[in-house]
């Protein structure tokens, strides 16, 4: 890898100010948060350290549902995921008291689902039929093209309030999240968007938009190797081919209760970590249809290295700007060899793929012609509603989003000796 770029911020150093990458984007929280930081040494000292302790959030989860029936995956990567950011993370005090928190919201989610269950069983006979799922390496249209396809009347997709929290604790006040539920993870946005302002350029994310999977893997403590918030080397080491048959038959798990809560026509869903797992995605649904998204590795990179460091940096004050790089380069190649070796076994009917500068030259064409392609029923309005849908949303909305490989000591040459060039290329033939 290359060296160090000249002026980029590393670990260590003041605090209280607030790094920038060459390229412009800030790292780090605002002020009052890097001020709370400042006190972490002598939280440490005083032994108050925010840690997640697995049996004691399971008790607090208990008491919240009043029962214990804890899926048995989830018992078994609660443990790893937890050291992982325990002993892995280097976060500043703000972080660790979110992860933590985020811990517990995880669980309560996921205690919350068997609740449910235990109480409707009926509920595992739901059928997912023909869910379509958006995937790529990050950075590659899968958010824009997502949203487009959820304008379709018919789409079923998991909004961030309903991912932030499924249901309410009384299902008696379900009305599908005008019940509070909706309010509160407003709140949580404009938090998470004055922590890190410069997300909504990378990355906008509103209450009521169509979110990632990564919210469904989380709820599990099972997040497939692929893009996560933090670094997390000894989860990653742990992960194997069990831990990933576990994931989606949790995911469908969810599915099924929200289906059950809102059904529509089909499930449009999309999430980076999808390609990773692609072989037992399929196992779990043979007739999923699939929009692989590809782009020019350099540009991936520099932009996933881009809202990596961004995302480590809200909660940490020691973002390694090498450890980002090798991060990002590291997930893209496995996920690429893994996707490679599932695209041998997927009928060609169930696949398209899509290049970047094809889905920005014309979004709305190109969403048409995945419906048209794969069958699904026509919706008259769907034109007018994506056309109306991107005058809204301006890529620029929220100002633009600079990135480039020089941030991370990188260069064109070290990205192509570790990355597919040729992939998209031949990937599209296989449209034919």
């Amino acid at each position: 890898m290359a060296s160090s770029p000249r002026g980029a911020p590393s670990g260590g150093g003041n605090l209280l100010k607030r790094k920038r990458l060459p390229s412009g984007v800030r790292l780090g929280p605002p002020l009052p948060i890097r001020l709370l930081n400042s006190l972490g040494p002598l939280v440490r000292a005083l032994g108050l350290w925010p840690r997640v302790e697995t049996e004691k959030l399971k008790r607090i989860v208990e008491a919240k549902w009043k029962r214990n029936n804890w899926p048995a995956p989830l018992l078994n990567a609660l443990p790893p995921r937890a050291k992982a950011f325990n002993d892995d993370l280097k976060p500043s005090l703000f972080g660790a008291l979110v992860i933590r928190s985020q811990f517990e919201r995880s669980a309560t989610n996921a205690l919350g689902y068997e609740d449910y269950i235990a109480r409707h069983p009926e509920i595992l006979k739901e059928e997912i039929n023909r869910p379509l799922f958006v995937l790529g390496l990050p950075r590659t249209g899968t958010t824009l093209l997502q949203r487009l396809l959820s304008l379709h009347s018919g789409a079923r997709f998991l909004p961030f309030w309903e991912a932030y929290q499924p249901f309410p604790r009384n299902m008696a006040a379900y009305k599908g999240g005008i019940d509070g539920r909706l309010a509160k993870a407003k709140r949580s946005l404009a938090i998470l968007k004055w922590v890190g302002p410069e997300l909504d350029k990378i990355h906008p994310i509103e209450a009521e938009d169509p979110e990632e999977c990564y919210h469904l893997f989380r709820t599990h403590f099972l997040v497939p190797p692929g893009f996560d918030f933090g670094y997390l080397p000894s989860y990653w080491r742990w992960w194997n081919p069990a831990a990933h048959a576990d994931v989606y038959p949790m995911h469908k798990r969810q599915l099924q209760v929200l289906q059950r809560l809102d059904r529509r026509q089909h499930w449009v869903l999309k999430c980076p970590n999808h390609l990773s797992g692609l072989r037992y995605l399929l196992d779990t649904y043979p007739d999923a249809r699939i929009v692989y998204t590809h782009r020019d590795p350099e540009k991936i990179i520099a932009s996933l290295c881009s809202l990596t460091a961004v995302t480590w940096s809200m909660t940490s004050d020691d973002v390694d700007l090498h450890q980002v790089a090798e991060f990002a380069l590291d997930m893209a190649q496995r996920s690429q060899v893994a996707a490679r070796a599932a695209l041998q076994t997927i009928p060609r009917d169930q696949i398209t793929h899509v290049t970047y500068d094809e889905l920005v030259a014309d979004p709305v064409g190109k969403a048409l012609a995945i419906y048209d392609r794969f069958g699904y029923p026509a919706d008259p309005a769907l034109r007018a509603n994506m056309t109306a849908w991107l005058q809204g949303h301006p890529s620029d909305k929220h100002g633009r989003h600079r990135y480039q490989l020089s941030d991370f000591g990188l260069t064109v040459e070290d990205v192509r000796k570790r990355l597919q060039t040729e992939e998209p290329r031949m990937a599209l033939a296989a449209n034919v």
